[in-house]
């Protein structure tokens, strides 16, 4: 198929989709019918979505430059039309790339819609806020001005920063083993490398010591990044408004809030599109001074600003509403999304994960360094995580079940009320401490991170129902 037929095949489907997250918004996951429906609906598009990618790549959409070179003219007649043949590949490259780029944003779209609606715990308030249509760049363009920053914030928690993630520490040990010193080098993944040394060689000197970082990121994907970042952002915004004007009525005054509001509504003359991208079009530089010259002269008039300055009061108003902006715009998408998380690694064993479209192509077992944003009311994600992961690595070499080893770790930091509150069921958790409790190596390696006395009554009722057994044994 030619490419300029595949493009507008793909963009007329692309087209047809752009009302899709619209007719989400009423969407009743309780209704066993309609999310068969339009489970239906996101499995067929995205079918037909991958298949445009492919052919897509096929045809080298994503490398668009491969081939096109510069091209050299040996007569002076010949500049001109190598300059617009030079014109039309350009415009091809960027209408291949521009296609595949909004394939591969509704790809992951549908995909997260996929894995929202067909999990218990997705979350169902996002799913009208994705771009099913791949019209990533004008779903962002539609979002307040001030919510910018909170969607680069959003996306950084998925990054990597500095040299990496600590992902394990190599050390060079002199040990006492039989009465006599011996080298040894360990590989650790432990930050408490001193703690781990102590209690597992006891008396050591450390000669050398060497941190490996990881450059994986929690999420690579940066399709997956984008939309999910805008998606969380967009579907609390009415949340975030309310938050923010309860909060402003809160922490200003009257006064200030009356001087802000007259500012605001001052600045709404000056037109912020003079100016784009921080390039200013020379020819309207005068202009932009005079507006800004006159716009002084009205604040001045009015009483905010004194010799081309902003009045005090009017100054710390403005940073105080800036930055209640600025946190409340991300500290509410952040909360929602981290219970999101918590729960998501939860629930979901270590093969689920790998299967899940809930969160797309993110790290199956990060490391407690990938989770320090994580925020949740009460608790300490990271911590209970950290215990969970610990015990999907150990407990299969007793085969003990790895199900519900979320609500295990919920119980065995917190209490009942909190395993409730993230709907696991007593009994089967108890089920699996009973197993736990009666294996002295699984007390032996929790009893450093958690209150062991949790195990004791389920050692005891394991006791119990030995001592009991074995005495109906002796009456046979």
């Amino acid at each position: 198929m030619d490419s300029s037929v595949l493009i507008k095949e793909c963009n007329d489907f692309l087209d047809c989709l752009s009302n899709f997250g619209k007719k989400l918004k009423d969407f009743d996951s309780k209704k066993e019918d309609s999310v068969n429906a339009v489970s239906e609906t996101l499995e067929n598009n995205l079918k037909i979505l991958e298949n445009f990618r492919e052919k897509m790549e096929l045809q080298g959409f994503d490398t668009p430059y491969i081939g096109v070179g510069r091209l050299k003219g040996g007569e002076d007649d010949d500049i001109y039309e190598i300059i617009n043949y030079s014109s039309y590949l350009r415009r091809m490259v960027d209408e291949k790339k521009g296609a595949l780029e909004r394939v591969k944003y509704a790809i992951v779209s549908h995909k997260i819609a996929i894995g929202n609606i067909q999990e218990d715990m997705g979350n169902k308030k996002i799913l009208a806020h994705l771009s099913y249509d791949g019209s990533y760049k004008e779903l962002l363009s539609k979002i307040p001005p001030f919510f910018i920053k909170s969607y680069k914030r959003i996306l950084s928690v998925f990054e990597t920063e500095g040299k990496g993630i600590l992902s394990s520490i190599t050390l060079s040990l002199v040990i006492l083993e039989n009465g006599k010193r011996k080298f040894k080098r360990i590989k650790i993944e432990e930050e408490d490398y001193e703690g781990y040394i102590k209690k597992t060689f006891g008396d050591a000197i450390i000669t050398s010591i060497k941190k490996n970082y990881s450059k994986n990121k929690l999420l690579n994907d940066q399709y997956v990044k984008k939309i999910l970042s805008l998606a969380y952002l967009s579907a609390c915004s009415d949340e975030i408004i309310e938050k923010i004007d309860e909060t402003l009525k809160e922490t200003l005054s009257d006064e200030e809030r009356c001087i802000v509001k007259k500012y605001r509504m001052i600045c709404s003359d000056f037109k912020s599109s003079d100016c784009e991208s921080g390039v200013i079009d020379v020819r309207a530089m005068e202009e932009i001074k005079l507006r800004k010259m006159n716009l002084k002269n009205d604040l001045e008039d009015r009483g905010l600003y004194k010799n081309g300055k902003p009045l005090k009061k009017l100054k710390e108003s403005l940073e105080m509403e800036d930055e209640i902006l600025e946190n409340i715009s991300l500290e509410v998408p952040l909360k929602i999304l981290s219970k999101d998380l918590l729960t998501y690694y939860l629930k979901k064993s270590a093969d689920e994960r790998t299967r899940s479209n809930q969160f797309p192509s993110i790290l199956v077992t990060p490391s407690p360094a990938h989770l320090n944003w994580l925020a949740v009311e009460n608790i300490a994600p990271k911590k209970i995580l950290d215990l969970k992961f610990l015990l999907e690595k150990e407990l299969p070499k007793y085969e003990i079940p790895i199900k519900n080893l979320g609500g295990v770790s919920l119980y065995l930091l917190y209490d009942w009320n909190v395993v409730e509150s993230f709907e696991f069921e007593k009994t089967e958790i108890e089920e699996i401490l009973k197993l736990m409790a009666a294996i002295n190596d699984v007390k032996e390696l929790l009893k450093d991170k958690i209150d062991i006395k949790k195990f004791e009554k389920y050692s005891k009722i394991k006791k119990d129902k030995t001592k009991n057994f074995l005495n109906a044994l002796g009456k046979l």
